[in-house]
């Protein structure tokens, strides 16, 4: 199809030759990938590819900008998990749907704060995407961030108003997520935000102190009981300083008994 080609090489000035010869501007033709077909067309691989021209050319056209494909991909979707600036901006400007989702509920503004795209996240903010929208997992745009270490993302989120204690499906929260991966600089952003240290997980009331302790993160563990975290046990009867000394942490071991003897340095 000489329109898709053109629209996945960024080829403008065939673009619009073909579009004025009467190409159809949403012909769509099956791609392969890793996964399975994809159903294209010229609009969501121009912007795929993240050629911004293009994107306008075949806006100007007419191209249907909201039009889904496989797995439920729009232009939009497309442009924003590939980072392309341009190509987002160009969308929304032509008034994109922001908030349109994917087969598994994920929305342009999801996929960018999970990728670390903050200049696409900024314009998707702007232009009023709901910065809580969560997967079918449960996963929100926060949780991406916090889970992938994008802590520049985080701090957009925070002060664009999202939830710090939106937790997915199986009951993580946000902060969990953060002492289990051991991703200091976000976990210190969400207690600097407020989030509650001793709330654990609702399936087993692991807390992120125990699992941090079981993991072995001693400077997550410590973070966490100078915010005020309590050394609860799990729904089993298992103890963080437990936990810590059944995984062989001993550094880990000694710090917990440290705290609880009162000592602080």
């Amino acid at each position: 199809m000489p329109l898709l080609s053109a629209a996945q090489e960024g080829d403008v000035a065939t673009v619009e030759k073909l579009l004025k010869a009467g190409a159809k501007v949403d012909g769509s033709a099956f791609f392969d990938n890793d996964e399975a077909p994809m159903l294209i067309t010229p609009l969501i691989a121009a912007a795929t590819a993240g050629h911004a021209a293009v994107v306008a050319a075949l806006l100007k056209a007419g191209a249907k900008m909201n039009r889904t494909t496989t797995f439920g991909y729009t232009p939009l979707f497309a442009a924003a998990q590939e980072g392309h600036r341009a190509a987002v901006s160009a969308l929304i400007r032509a008034g994109a749907e922001v908030d349109i989702v994917t087969d598994d509920q994920c929305t342009p503004l999801n996929i960018a704060a999970q990728e670390g795209h903050e200049a696409v996240l900024s314009l998707l903010i702007k232009a009023g995407a709901d910065v809580n929208r969560a997967r079918d997992n449960g996963s929100s745009p926060l949780f991406m961030a916090v889970q992938n270490n994008h802590w520049a993302v985080l701090a957009m989120l925070i002060k664009a108003g999202a939830d710090i204690h939106q937790a997915t499906g199986s009951s993580c929260m946000p902060l969990f997520v953060a002492a289990q991966k051991n991703h200091k600089t976000v976990l210190a952003m969400l207690l600097k935000a407020g989030a509650d240290v001793n709330s654990g997980r609702h399936d087993n009331g692991c807390t992120p102190l125990f699992i941090a302790a079981k993991q072995g993160h001693e400077a997550v563990v410590m973070a966490l009981l100078e915010a005020g975290a309590r050394m609860t046990a799990m729904d089993d009867g298992c103890t963080p300083l437990m936990a810590a000394a059944n995984e062989g942490h001993t550094c880990v071991v000694a710090a917990l008994k440290r705290w609880i003897a009162g000592i602080r340095y």
